[in-house]
């Protein structure tokens, strides 16, 4: 009997600690428990809490700002589209930001790697790097932020990682938009 009861709880401690993982864990397809397409109520659901968007000027794109587990995210919501136009709007999860210090790509990448480390991780992946447009107007030198762009076409979805001064500052996951 002492036997099956440790044995269940190394089970539980085992699963509890790969839940965890999965909350710090970025893919091409989420960032956390925020799954790209999951819709506005589905998140509300998911976090227990109330997403407010900013009811922003674009009619096919909107942003909210949320805490959870402690770290703040960006989520970028677009419109469904819908033939029937008496249908209410159905709003799903486009794009998702971050910054928090424990999200981490299955191959360790996260906030504060190196652009090098994030080249020679996936160097076998279809890379785009690109310098901030707007460097001038922020007064910066042209190469001080720059933006690491991996594109899984299978997924449809990009992971962008926002470097400045070559160290990752913050990192998306995106629906795949095209060039």
């Amino acid at each position: 009997m002492k036997q099956f009861f440790s044995t269940l709880i190394i089970i539980l401690v085992t699963t509890l600690n790969l839940k965890a993982q999965d909350a710090n864990l970025i893919s091409t397809l989420r960032m956390g428990i925020f799954k790209l397409k999951a819709t506005q109520s589905e998140i509300e659901k998911l976090t227990g809490q109330k997403v407010i968007r900013k009811n922003s000027q674009d009619i096919y794109l909107d942003s909210a700002k949320i805490v959870y587990n402690k770290a703040n995210y960006i989520l970028t919501f677009s419109k469904r589209y819908n033939e029937n136009t008496s249908a209410p709007e159905v709003w799903e999860l486009f794009a998702v930001s971050s910054s928090n210090t424990n999200l981490k790509t299955k191959s360790g990448i996260g906030i504060n790697n190196t652009k090098a480390e994030i080249l020679s991780t996936y160097d076998k992946n279809d890379i785009t790097i690109f310098n901030d447009w707007e460097y001038k107007a922020r007064g910066n030198t042209k190469d001080k932020i720059q933006f690491v762009k991996l594109n899984d076409f299978d997924a449809g979805t990009t992971l962008i990682f926002e470097t400045v001064n070559r160290i990752v500052k913050s990192i998306e996951v995106r629906i795949y938009e095209g060039e």
